[in-house]
């Protein structure tokens, strides 16, 4: 649930199967080796004692926790949901029927509204629904942050009317990751300012907040800046947590010699139930480098694969793959960004070495790809997205190809721009199992600079064959966004593109907008306060997000 750190409480709600659990705590000595467990019982009790459901609020008033009696061995449960006087239901994920009661988290209600819940149970194809039960969602509590909100563009005919959520991860004090309809509703929130990295399917989702580990890894006890991995569930809940101490005790054993400073930007989860994490590395390199006339301390980024328990497999690290090939990652071609010691300016992390650092790669994003077991890696301060050959661990872990400008692919169509390529990029990734769609949001920091012109949305065709690149959309947003932001494909066809942070003022827009094919807009959430927005979502519910870090639907 939670791997050693210097807390002395972890809240655990046993919220899906009754029965008696044993619980054990282990404190460890780290410098003396020395360590005591202590094991505890613990009977969590059915909602349900007679054959009707009930419905409970949890600690989120938006969130209900439905519990069934329990159904056939071998067939499946899931729980339909509907505002009253709404004429279709919102349907969680089927679970498989167990000995005891089911227990569900329903999420997706608008505050103090009358819902009507049923369940669903699936024998061999034929449904039977379950008794009807009632639930009035609770209020938004008045102390919660939450940015203004609006719709400039509502939905109409040619919206996606499936993807209904859109669900923003704020990821700066005071506002936290919100859901709201497409009328701009707060449907849901997490009670807690994180880096929501993805949902996953099931009603859980990934973050990395801020707190202390060990302090026995490389920043001691003083250092909390994106230091932990949290899963959490819909009600507020931690489901697992691990921190960079702990993982980074787990890499230097497999051999991994440059520091762990941080998680960062993205973990995603696999259909094997492996969780995969960002973060990044530090390391002098000698006078030369880079131009440098003196030892410089570079940046660069891991790759962390961690089991089901958050228990490290395996690891990319990105100084020690060779150069051999023309496909590679030059330590020589510096990023654009010099952090230093105190600051976080770009998203830099604590300056571990020496000051300034270069900031060499800034991975941002990272999806797994199907059909060979590769990784798609976004690196912000190259302008590339490379390929890495993963091979599901058997691979070389070098550079198959880089695309982006001085990259590895032509281009094979004039779009009448002086700067085509994307720069500054976020979230791409392929949008179909053949690895020939891609889909990215261009931040558009080198062009910017050189050009002036706002932030776009990009869909290009990938021939890997041929290594040529074909830009098909590439949609003016309308404003310049100089970080963050998500591309993604929604369930109609369409795209969805959120700009995270725009400046306006002392405030900070942002837009999550709806694009077809041609480059019309056809719908467009906005909201205005003091906080960025790392990364966005449309989601027909709660329950079927995209595996793999894929920026398609489910």
């Amino acid at each position: 649930m939670r791997d050693f750190d210097v807390n002395n409480e972890f809240t655990w709600v046993p919220n899906y199967v009754e029965g008696t659990y044993q619980l054990r705590l282990t404190a460890r000595d780290y410098l003396a080796g020395t360590s005591a467990q202590q094991v505890i019982s613990y009977v969590a009790n059915p909602l349900v004692t007679g054959n009707q459901p009930v419905v409970v609020v949890t600690a989120n008033p938006l969130v209900a926790l439905f519990s069934a009696p329990t159904c056939p061995i071998g067939s499946t449960m899931a729980v339909a949901f509907l505002e009253q006087g709404a004429k279709a239901p919102s349907t969680t994920d089927a679970r498989a029927c167990h000995t005891g009661t089911q227990n569900f988290y329903i999420a997706g209600m608008v505050s103090n509204h009358a819902y009507s819940m049923y369940a669903q149970v699936n024998t061999g194809g034929t449904i039977v629904n379950g008794p009807t039960v009632s639930f009035t969602s609770g209020a938004v509590p008045k102390s919660l942050s939450l940015p203004s909100r609006s719709v400039p563009l509502a939905p109409d005919s040619q919206t996606d009317s499936q993807s209904t959520i859109v669900l923003t991860g704020y990821a700066t004090t005071p506002d936290v990751p919100t859901a709201t309809n497409l009328k701009g509703d707060v449907v849901w929130y997490y009670n807690t300012t994180v880096q929501m990295t993805r949902p996953v399917p099931g009603g859980t989702f990934l973050s990395i907040p801020n707190g202390k580990g060990t302090g026995t890894g490389v920043w001691g006890p003083n250092v909390t800046q994106q230091q932990l991995l949290r899963e959490f569930d819909l009600a507020g809940n931690t489901v697992r947590e691990t921190n960079c101490d702990r993982v980074y005790e787990q890499l230097q054993a497999m051999g991994l010699t440059a520091p762990l400073g941080r998680f960062n930007h993205d973990a995603i989860r696999l259909a094997n139930g492996q969780t995969v994490v960002l973060g990044d590395e530090q390391q002098i390199f000698p006078a030369g480098t880079q131009g440098s006339t003196a030892p410089i301390d570079i940046i660069g980024a891991l790759i962390v694969v961690l089991d089901d328990n958050f228990q490290v497999v395996s690891y990319w690290s990105s100084f020690d793959h060779d150069c051999a090939s023309s496909a590679c990652l030059n330590i020589n071609r510096p990023g654009d960004t010099n952090c230093v010691t105190g600051s976080n300016a770009s998203g830099c992390p604590p300056v571990l070495l020496s000051s300034p650092a270069n900031d060499w790669l800034h991975a941002n994003s990272l999806q797994y790809l199907t059909a060979e077991g590769d990784w798609l890696l976004s690196l912000r301060s190259q302008n590339w997205i490379a390929k890495i050959d993963y091979d599901n661990g058997a691979g070389s872990n070098g550079i198959i190809w880089r695309l982006g400008i001085d990259g590895d692919f032509a281009l094979g169509n004039n779009v009448g721009e002086p700067y085509p390529w994307f720069s500054g990029q976020h979230n791409p990734g392929f949008i179909d199992d053949g690895e020939t769609t891609l889909a990215v949001f261009d931040n558009g920091t080198s062009r910017h600079a050189e050009y002036g012109g706002d932030s776009r949305g990009q869909v290009w065709t990938i021939d890997q064959t041929s290594m040529i690149a074909t830009l098909d959309v590439n949609v003016d947003l309308g404003a310049y966004s100089e970080s963050l932001g998500s591309a993604q494909v929604l369930l109609n066809g369409d795209y969805m593109f959120m700009a995270g942070n725009i400046s306006d003022g002392s405030n900070i827009e942002v837009q999550n907008s709806e694009f077809n094919g041609s480059g019309v807009m056809n719908y467009q959430f906005q909201s205005i306060g003091p906080s960025h927005a790392y990364r966005g979502w449309r989601l027909p519910d709660f329950y079927h997000a995209a595996l793999n870090g894929s920026a398609g639907p489910d």
